[in-house]
């Protein structure tokens, strides 16, 4: 089974300035492998053209592999280079041991 979902709402968040940034929320479910990375590379992608504020929910993530984490770090890098900020929200255990693996976790959090 390599089933993915992927939940979008925009919120609206305070930033350290005191600013308002309208936010990319996405909640992701399922598997994020080979075959489910690129629908999410496609949402970051549409999402990076629209703002520069994401964050990403992986609570309900079961599994991920080396091109999810690519989908993260490119998406990570694109809003830093935007002077914008990327967020991954509740990483699941399994995300929290494979990011601790490839030394990612204290990047992106």
């Amino acid at each position: 089974m390599s089933e993915m979902t992927v939940k979008k709402e925009m919120k609206r968040a305070m930033g350290k300035d005191g600013s308002m940034h309208d936010v990319q929320w996405f909640e992701v479910s399922g598997r994020v492998n080979t075959t489910t990375a690129e629908q999410l590379d496609r949402e970051m992608t549409k999402a990076l053209k629209s703002g520069s504020y994401i964050t990403l929910n992986m609570y309900n993530v079961t599994l991920l592999t080396s091109v999810g984490i690519r989908v993260i770090l490119k998406t990570f890098k694109q809003c830093t280079a935007a002077e914008g900020k990327f967020l991954l929200e509740r990483p699941s255990q399994m995300v929290e041991n494979v990011l601790g693996l490839s030394a990612l976790e204290q990047l992106l959090n």
